[in-house]
């Protein structure tokens, strides 16, 4: 029996320090509270619970924690604390960095997770004598990573500007160097360098064309414009504006296509190949398709994507045009299913013979214009003609055959 009892009373004391824990906490004894977690060598819960104490009682808190640890290992506490709260919370992170004088890993952690905001924000915090040395520490790692504008304005944050700049001039350039010059220009414009700004929209202008992606390459060139002109050389701003007006023959090109004048659209072919040597012959051809397609003329688009993937001797670009002739040749098997009966007499005239198509006739429509037509009717046309009776849009026999 009396072995029963102390068994009891052990057990009893084994639950105490917990129940004294929470006791502390429902009257609001947060310090009482930490001490007894950080006796029991729980420190991790002693620091959740710092996080949960009212502002007004941090202070002493921090106090009763440098008291139970002392300096260094307070300090080793907070580190801990922090790296711990790194990936779950990184506010908590900051302040327990903060605490522990980690200035450094304050910042490299917003560094890693792409919060430059937070990152600089943080500078305010270091000590005047360390300031220099850890920011210049930090504007290293920054852009040994390759976030180069956050390495620039952690400098800029304790007025080292023109080392900023440099930093931002040497990136531009390394993204120049990589056929990147929109990021180039972004960064130029950031240090002021207009002139080189125009230079490198310029190369996003002409590597734009190379990929046949005329609009974009349109407005890097206007945007070259402006940053001559705004770094006072109106003789590069001048060239740049002789070439944009080559741009109106692109323009022409196009009309033509949607117009319906394909023809013309082909025979500037040459024209367009002297004033913009970086534009393939295919990307014009799929150019015209690609209008085309857009007014409603699949059939048509189909011939000049076909030609596109003649002339092309890029792998890449002939996919794609495959891939093109695929799809709206799906799409035209789909509009142009052959003959249909009509199940009454409609009210639209076939567009070959005028007359109107009634209960029982085979009629089909066109798959540009959506004419009806009876079916014999316009099957001979396409045959003799080869276009639309009303839309003139190209056709082949075989898209109105039966199967």
């Amino acid at each position: 029996m009396l072995f029963i009892i102390i068994s009891s009373a052990r057990r009893k004391g084994k639950k105490q320090p917990k129940r004294a824990i929470q006791t502390y906490l429902d009257h609001g004894d947060y310090l009482s509270a930490g001490k007894l977690l950080f006796q029991q060598k729980k420190e991790a819960e002693a620091a959740d619970l710092y996080f949960q104490t009212p502002p007004e009682k941090k202070p002493l808190y921090e106090t009763m924690i440098q008291q139970q640890l002392g300096n260094q290992s307070a300090q080793l506490f907070w580190i801990k604390t922090g790296r711990r709260y790194e990936r779950s919370n990184q506010e908590r992170a900051k302040i327990a960095y903060l605490l522990a004088g980690a200035y450094f890993d304050a910042v490299k952690m917003f560094i890693d997770v792409n919060d430059p905001r937070n990152a600089i924000e943080i500078v305010r915090y270091i000590p005047i004598n360390q300031q220099e040395s850890t920011v210049r520490r930090l504007s290293q790692y920054s852009f040994n990573r390759g976030k180069y504008t956050t390495a620039a304005d952690l400098l800029r944050a304790i007025g080292l500007v023109d080392e900023a700049d440099a930093i931002v001039a040497v990136a531009a350039h390394e993204f120049g160097a990589i056929e990147r010059p929109e990021v180039a220009a972004t960064l130029y414009d950031s240090v002021g360098r207009h002139d080189l700004v125009g230079e490198s929209q310029e190369n996003r202008g002409e590597q734009a064309l190379k990929e046949g992606k005329i609009e974009t390459a349109k407005k890097a060139f206007e945007q070259a414009v402006k940053a001559y002109d705004d770094s006072n050389q109106p003789k590069d701003a001048l060239r740049v504006e002789e070439r944009l007006k080559n741009f109106d023959l692109l323009d022409r090109f196009r009309e033509y296509a949607a117009d319906g004048s394909v023809e013309s659209a082909e025979n500037m072919i040459d024209q367009i190949s002297d004033s913009f040597p970086a534009i393939a012959i295919s990307d014009l051809y799929a150019e015209i398709a690609a209008v085309l397609e857009r007014s409603g003329r699949p059939s048509e688009a189909v011939t000049y994507y076909d030609k596109a993937a003649d002339t092309t001797n890029n792998p890449v670009k002939r996919q794609g045009y495959v891939n093109a002739l695929r799809r709206i040749g799906s799409q035209i098997a789909t509009q142009t299913s052959g003959e249909e009966i009509a199940s009454e007499d409609m009210s639209e005239k076939c567009v070959v013979c005028r007359k109107q198509i009634k209960k029982g006739q085979r009629f089909v429509s066109c798959p540009s214009c959506q004419s009806l037509a009876h079916y014999s009717h316009f099957v001979e046309w396409i045959k003799v003609q080869g276009a639309c009776p009303k839309c003139y849009a190209k056709l082949k026999i075989s898209d109105f055959l039966n199967n």
